[in-house]
């Protein structure tokens, strides 16, 4: 999940106006970032998530949802 976050956002493209500074921001996306992200999201949302494997839809969806958290909160 943390590798298709990261990578989704250094492939993220802008629509309309050329923004550099978001550009610059999603290449430069560390999966260290992502990673804790993840992290927070299973540990403060989920609570202890005991499963050792996600299937791949649910992975997605979340994944999907993060990304867009992400995205949407970028310059803060």
């Amino acid at each position: 999940m943390v590798d298709h976050i990261t990578d989704s956002i250094h492939n993220i493209k802008v629509v309309g106006k050329p923004n550099p500074e978001f550009e610059n921001w999603a290449k430069n996306f560390k999966r260290e970032e992502a990673a804790f992200l993840v992290d927070m999201e299973f540990v403060v949302d989920w609570g202890y998530e005991e499963r050792e494997c996600i299937p791949e839809e649910e992975a997605k969806e979340y994944a999907g949802a993060l990304i867009k958290r992400i995205v949407d909160n970028w310059y803060l």
